[in-house]
């Protein structure tokens, strides 16, 4: 990878035209929306997305863009509702994304034209986790079976490429029982009867959310590591700044020969 994959634009465009427009992407743990009407809204790989359990107990995850204006639709991070209105102008939906209606000066001319519903996109539970997908890729990852109980989520903003937060996850592992890792965006760790999920959610080119998923235990347990995480990706993203090249090993070497065939099959297309 060159420095300017890791701090400039353009290769995230590339990556959200690949990689994030093809694969199984994790956008939460399933326990954050846990009851009907519970709902959580992210950008992942640039994509807006949010992710939602209907009246009867079913997940699904939507596009976060009015079918009126492509505006937002939900705009706060995570809460619970019965309706999703748009804040611009006034469109509603319904909690499996079902246009319900508008004021009248901006109302649609069929209101029963299926093209009004919020787009639904490719939505599958595994071990906990709510999986989405934009295209119509092959089956969902396995994460290794069942895990124990859901303890909790933490959720740490990190000012760094996504690539880099990966490498750091990947640079002091080797596959195992005890560590895998999904591609693109899911680290998957087992210790006894813990298991801990690291969930990278690329927000913009240089600011990466890390979402720790705590299964068998308490959140609070794993803060500190959370908080060394931040520290550490924060100053590799200046070394790639600089040109200082990603840690090596096998995972991560796996690692960039997946974004070097993505780059690739840009280049190809484009």
């Amino acid at each position: 990878m060159k420095p300017e994959d890791y701090a400039q634009g353009d290769g995230f465009q590339v990556e959200k035209r690949t990689v994030f427009s093809a694969e199984w992407l994790s956008l939460c743990a399933e326990g954050q929306i846990a009851t009907p009407g519970d709902f959580l809204s992210a950008t992942v790989g640039g994509w807006g997305v949010f992710g939602v359990r209907d009246r009867e107990g079913v997940v699904g995850v939507l596009r976060n863009a009015c079918r009126h204006q492509n505006m937002q639709v939900v705009g706060t991070p995570s809460g619970h509702c019965e309706t999703f209105r748009c804040r611009f102008h006034g469109w509603t939906y319904d909690l499996q994304g079902r246009f319900l209606g508008a004021p009248p000066p901006v109302a649609p001319k069929d209101p029963q034209s299926p093209e009004l519903h919020l787009a639904s996109l490719a939505t599958s539970i595994v071990s906990g986790i709510v999986f989405f997908s934009l295209a119509a890729p092959a089956p969902p990852p396995d994460l290794g079976g069942s895990l124990p109980a859901y303890g909790g989520t933490l959720t740490t903003e990190i000012a760094c490429n996504w690539k880099v937060c990966v490498e750091h996850l990947l640079a002091e592992h080797t596959p195992s029982a005890d560590f895998r890792w999904h591609w693109p965006l899911l680290a998957v760790r087992r210790a006894g009867s813990v298991t801990i999920m690291e969930q990278v959610v690329p927000h913009t080119f240089l600011r990466t959310r890390l979402l720790t998923h705590v299964f068998g235990n308490s959140p609070d347990d794993h803060r500190q590591a959370a908080a060394t995480i931040k520290h550490v990706c924060e100053r590799l993203q200046a070394d790639r700044n600089d040109g200082m090249p990603a840690a090596e090993g096998a995972l991560v070497a796996t690692f960039h020969r997946q974004l070097a065939e993505a780059y690739a099959q840009d280049r190809a297309t484009t």
